[in-house]
């Protein structure tokens, strides 16, 4: 059953309040409303027993005369409009006035909408018809949202359940003897970049950068595929371009059409002071020396993967002697427009971590984003993720 049906299976209980002191008119009204379908139809005779009844059970819509003892419409509506919970109470107000600047004053004073003396049961009838179903529809799309918003928010901390946690992040600090600092910021509540650590051996450690296209809900799911098909993967028995055309051959199987991501897969190893990675259209990784100050882009060109089963890649192998440092980021560091409408590109990037750079891994990356989003908008155009690995 869509929403509409719902709605329309929801006027004939929708409690109606009809308020009138003229027992015949409050017949009349009544009769046209049950005829139209509404079953459950309450009176009161002047205003006090209106707010009365409206404490008692709220109505889905009130019919409410001006003209009336004890307190009158215009009290009445006033009344209604002060209380917190009842400002949006649709009220439709009878007025034998037809002066623009009365009809104006009521509308002013919170009538939802208007029907003039004497009354037509088929304008009354549509009226409150439209106005029931409009908070119909606000209630069924509110409650939508909200279960939405809670779907998102448990998707969410599904997809953070799949980053390292602190404690295997304390266990290559203390394994390998590096520092490791990371980021990860989706652009909506949902992102599309994820990364990975993979223990080799006990010299040697793997650290996997990836960016899906796009972001958000389908973004996101494409992570979760990613992260199946890693758990069935041998990671430690593959060099860096194997892994990447391991993972590539299954993801291409099950990734929707034109839908893709780039990673860049490294191996470090302390043992031989050595750094061996393949790319598959990452952005290039950063790879400086604290000792010499020397700064070089690596290569993290290649196919993206998902783009086609048998894609081949290339190993990158580098000397990392200790001092040595590795910036991996995705593309949002890169193409996000900053104040001076500029992107920072690669060689902004370079200057940033030359900049930043420090035997801290952590203070290194706290630095460099502090600098990136004093500049940058927020929300930010794209999911952004960074680590920082420090020999």
């Amino acid at each position: 059953m869509n929403v509409y049906q719902q709605i329309k299976e929801s006027l004939a209980s929708s409690p109606i309040l009809v308020v009138d002191d003229d027992e015949m008119i409050r017949l009349y009204l009544a009769t046209y409303l049950q005829n139209a379908g509404f079953e459950n139809i309450r009176f009161a005779e002047n205003g006090a027993e209106a707010l009365t009844s409206i404490a008692e059970r709220l109505p889905a819509c009130v019919v409410l005369d001006i003209n009336m003892p004890v307190m009158d419409g215009h009290q009445a509506l006033k009344k209604i409009r002060a209380s917190e919970d009842l400002k949006d109470l649709p009220v439709l107000v009878v007025t034998g006035h037809d002066s623009r600047d009365e009809r104006n004053e009521i509308l002013r004073a919170g009538a939802s909408n208007l029907i003039s003396k004497p009354i037509d049961g088929d304008i009354l009838v549509e009226r409150v018809t439209n106005l029931v179903e409009r908070e119909l529809l606000f209630a069924q799309l509110s409650g939508f949202h909200a279960r939405l918003s809670t779907e998102l928010s448990y998707a969410a901390e599904m997809q953070s359940d799949l980053l390292p946690t602190q404690n295997q992040i304390d266990y290559i600090e203390a394994q390998y003897g590096v520092g490791l600092a990371n980021h990860s910021k989706p652009s909506s509540e949902l992102g599309g970049d994820s990364w990975a650590l993979e223990v080799i051996d006990d010299s040697r450690f793997g650290l996997l950068i990836v960016d899906f296209s796009g972001h958000g809900v389908s973004a996101a799911l494409n992570t979760f595929r990613l992260h199946t098909v890693m758990d069935r993967i041998d990671a430690p028995a593959l060099s860096p371009a194997e892994y990447i055309e391991a993972i590539n051959a299954e993801i291409a199987a099950v990734m929707p059409l034109g839908q893709y991501c780039t990673m860049l897969y490294a191996v470090v190893d302390i043992e031989h002071n050595r750094l061996t990675y393949s790319g598959a259209a990452a952005p290039p990784p950063i790879i400086g020396n604290l000792n010499d100050a020397k700064i070089n882009t690596g290569d993290g060109s290649g196919l993206p993967v998902g783009i086609r089963p048998r894609s081949t890649y290339i190993n990158h192998i580098v000397d990392f002697p200790k001092g040595s440092y590795l910036f991996l980021y995705s593309d949002a560091l890169l193409e996000t427009e900053l104040d001076n409408d500029l992107a920072l590109e690669t060689d902004g990037i370079v200057k940033l971590v030359e900049r930043c750079q420090n035997p801290s891994a952590a203070k290194s990356l706290a630095d460099l984003l502090a600098i990136f989003y004093e500049q940058a908008p927020d929300p930010l155009p794209d999911d952004l993720t960074c680590i920082w690995l420090n020999h």
